[in-house]
């Protein structure tokens, strides 16, 4: 039998050679190779376990490869170019880039093997080190060559969306308003808000501080609605009404009312929103271009405020204004003049061609998350979150808005002039006016236009060379690529030179609608390398709507936009804008991170409280003024900040997280102009309706080596002074004012040796403090009444005996070595008085 098997193996395997191994077991076969049924049957046995020895087993050849060298990137931790390697169903989805990385029975077409096998930088997998071996390549291609089976029962991880990294953090849950609690002392609480900051103390055993005295909270009420003090009159008048006899409570709810209806809170609180959405007066490119008509947003959202606007109005209009309809052409202005809050991102560079506007969206992104939403957005433009539920595509999906939108152009150094403003006279009018330059413009902007696209193709196209060509054909293909730069330089300075020809008419620094499109994710951020198309959306941990297909083809989305950031739905927006309301009255927010509230931030002190907050918000139509109400004429806010007789408190609770007492706060440095100001009587309190004498922009020549530094000072309110992005105030770096190239979420309050200098030695001080002298020394009083009068106007309390006693002697000091010129005796002792921490400090 063995030398009859030696005889017959290789014609046997020859003719088996075109046989199936599942061929059934029948007559013909043996016909076929004329042996012994039971030799036959001996090969088919062999055969088949030959076979199956040699077949790519998923579980035991496929899967260890993907642990050892794909999931670390790939996996639950992170997904890299959305990409898993440890779930059936992702790792056959669409990748970033655009590709499919496993393409069942097609390896010339899964990107996988291209990637393991490539050599380049910027495409080999893994990127260094831990190379695959050509075995594994192998093991890998004859996989997905027989069709990459892969068994449902190797998934590591299954889809359950349960499972997403972040999905159940605290934030991204529903409001869930619970009642106030019940507290041991219910004689202590004024309100709801009382009863749930109560409750917490009671737990731990603390206790709080007594009121504050009314001196001290009117002067803290009036600065934190008005950012100004109260008057001599109002302190005078409040002390009185809050006789114990009288009923404090009703002086004090109607001292709130008096100063929400007063101008100057929108001044006050439009400023907060202008740290938010680091409002400037300047573009932030290189040159620092101007922008005149900034000042018409900033004081829309003065009025927004004064006229206590809906929040999600508020936030609707900044988004979409222009897509809101209008009644008349004034509404239409202001809804147009709303949507400088998107006009107002950044720009970079100094370029026409190659111009970065991918990074004036990601500003846009950046800022609406923190601003609107308490996220970090803009962490994902490169890749997925590292650690909030936010991916690429969730930020593609919000890019592709604002790819269709369009922004105004500042001006930049190689196209020196507005563009694409919006106007705020009829459409005829317009047409009226430049009409004769009409044909023109349209032509040398289409020139423009289409060499900006060719630009952009060619670059994207160079891009993918740099891995498919030789050095030779890669730099002729740059060389191409610059002759269109320099075509598209030149077209620019045409056009910029025939726009600054044109008559000028009003017009708004806004956006208005550009062609509808879907961005396409750019792989690493790079544009030249575009990936997947994504349609726009809202990141899927708060819906993930989708604009609707009978609109994608017709508007940005960004009324859609509004529409998702402002549903009662999203658990996020009424609670961050509590927050920052909280915060700006307390010093730090129930959340102490105002503009991160993803996984890095830190969680809520008080989570009921901000939940109970934001339902009250809500339910009171989301009136920003109500909650100034709700959270002022609580008992917590009208603590006293002295903690002296409370050691053990400032031992279990030194952060006063707890809310024991008030936070004693730093005026911030508008503050302290604008009372050093009002205080000498120079504050000019008209608002700012007219621009600045920035010159027009015919005579622009701003570079990067000259950029835009001009300044127009006046005694107007520190908010109306021109504010530039590159070249911030002195007086402003000193006092830990904006930074106006971000979202600032909280101001420093640093002490240093420079503000101690201001105090001493400027010359604007010593200004407003003769000023003031002059205007007490012309008053028909007695030095006590004087010094009472001082006291009241600086501190909002009169002086007590000892410093009545002290600073008489020290007057009478001051008169002898200033030869008895009461004005400058005055001087000197005020200006004593503005450097002590009761001045520049709000108890």
């Amino acid at each position: 039998m063995r030398n009859i098997s030696l005889r017959i193996t290789v014609p046997c395997m020859r003719q088996m050679a075109l046989t199936e191994t599942s061929m059934p077991f029948s007559p013909a076969l043996f016909r076929a190779t004329g042996l012994p049924a039971s030799v036959l049957l001996l090969w088919l046995l062999l055969s088949t376990t030959l076979r199956a020895e040699n077949r790519v087993d998923f579980t035991r050849d496929i899967q260890p490869i993907f642990n050892q060298h794909c999931v670390k990137c790939h996996g639950p931790d992170e997904q890299n170019g959305a990409l898993r390697y440890d779930s059936k169903v992702a790792a056959f989805s669409q990748a970033d880039s655009g590709h499919h990385a496993i393409v069942p029975g097609d390896p010339t077409k899964s990107q996988l093997l291209a990637r393991i096998s490539s050599t380049h930088p910027k495409d080999q997998m893994p990127p260094k080190g831990d190379r695959l071996s050509q075995t594994e390549i192998n093991l890998l291609t004859r996989w997905i060559q027989s069709g990459a089976s892969w068994p449902e029962s190797a998934d590591a991880i299954t889809a359950n969306a349960d499972s997403e990294p972040g999905k159940n953090h605290w934030s991204f849950q529903p409001l869930i308003p619970t009642p106030p609690p019940a507290v041991k002392d219910p004689s202590w609480p004024r309100s709801p808000l009382d009863q749930f900051i109560q409750a917490k103390r009671e737990s731990v055993n603390l206790t709080p501080v007594s009121d504050a005295a009314p001196a001290a909270l009117i002067r803290r009420a009036t600065y934190d609605l008005t950012g100004l003090p109260p008057t001599v009159d109002e302190v005078t008048a409040f002390v009185k009404a809050c006789d114990p006899l009288a009923n404090p409570q009703t002086a004090y709810a109607a001292l709130i009312d008096r100063l929400l209806n007063r101008p100057t809170y929108g001044e006050r609180w439009g400023r907060h929103w202008m740290d938010w959405i680091r409002y400037a007066d300047t573009a932030g490119d290189n040159s620092d271009f101007p922008i005149p008509q900034a000042y018409l947003y900033r004081n829309y959202l003065i009025d927004a405020f004064n006229q206590d606007l809906p929040y999600a109005q508020f936030i609707t209009e900044q988004l979409a204004g222009d897509l809101l309809p209008a009644a008349n052409q004034e509404e239409r202005n202001r809804l147009t003049i709303a949507t400088g809050y998107l006009a107002m991102a950044r720009r970079f560079g100094s370029l026409v061609e190659g111009y970065p506007q991918h990074l004036t969206i990601e500003d846009t992104l950046d800022n609406l998350g923190r601003t609107m939403l308490g996220l970090t957005i803009s962490c994902a433009r490169c890749h997925d979150h590292k650690f909030d539920p936010i991916s690429a595509r969730d930020y593609y999906g919000l890019y592709g808005i604002f790819a269709s939108t369009r922004y105004p152009f500042p001006g930049i150094e190689l196209f020196q002039t507005q563009r694409d403003l919006i106007p705020l006279i009829p459409a005829s009018d317009v047409d009226k006016t430049l009409a004769p330059h009409q044909k023109k413009t349209d032509q040398l902007t289409r020139a423009l236009e289409d060499l900006l696209a060719k630009s952009e193709q060619r670059a994207i196209a160079n891009a993918a060379l740099e891995t498919q060509t030789t050095i030779d054909q890669q730099r002729k293909a740059q060389r191409e690529l610059q002759s269109l730069y320099l075509q598209t330089r030149k077209a620019g300075e045409n056009l910029a030179a025939h726009l600054k020809q044109l008559p000028p008419i009003p017009a708004a620094y806004a956006v208005r609608e550009a062609k509808p499109v879907n961005a396409r994710i750019q792989i690493k951020g790079e544009p030249e390398r575009p990936g997947a198309e994504v349609p726009r959306k809202f990141p899927d941990i708060l819906g993930g709507q989708q604009l609707p297909p009978a609109l994608a083809n017709t508007t940005s989305g960004r009324l859609q936009l509004a529409q998702w950031i402002t549903h009662p739905d999203n658990p996020l927006t009424a609670r961050v804008i509590v927050n920052r309301i909280w915060q700006r009255h307390f010093g730090t927010g129930l959340v102490p991170t105002p503009s991160d509230f993803g996984l890095r931030g830190t969680p809520p002190t008080h989570p009921e409280l901000l939940d109970w907050l934001a339902q009250e918000f809500l339910n009171n139509g989301g009136s920003i003024k109500h909650l100034h109400r709700l959270i002022m004429t609580s008992r917590t806010y009208q603590l006293s900040s002295h903690d002296q007789d409370h050691e053990s408190n400032l031992t279990r609770d030194p952060t006063n997280q707890l809310l024991w007492k008030f936070n004693r706060q730093r005026l911030d440095a508008e503050s302290i102009r604008d009372t050093l100001l009002l205080v000498s009587g120079q504050l000019d309190p008209t608002p700012q309706t007219k621009p600045y004498p920035i010159p027009p922009s015919k005579n622009w020549k701003y570079t990067q080596h000259h950029p835009f530094k001009d300044d127009y000072p006046s005694n107007k309110r520190s908010l109306y002074q021109l504010t530039k992005r590159l070249t911030a105030q002195p007086y402003t770096q000193t006092f830990d004012g904006p930074d106006p190239n971000v979202c600032t979420t909280t101001r420093d309050q640093s002490v240093t040796s420079l503000q101690a200098l201001f105090f001493v030695n400027n010359d604007f001080l010593h200004q407003q403090a003769t000023h003031l002298a002059s205007n007490l020394t012309s008053l028909k009083l007695s030095d006590s009444q004087r010094l009472h009068h001082t006291y009241l106007t600086l501190l909002a309390r009169p002086p007590t005996n000892d410093e009545t006693q002290l600073l008489l002697s020290h007057l009478e000091t001051l008169l002898h070595k200033t030869d008895h010129d009461p004005t400058a005796a005055w001087s000197s002792l005020i200006r004593s008085l503005l450097r002590t921490n009761e001045f520049i400090y709000i108890d």
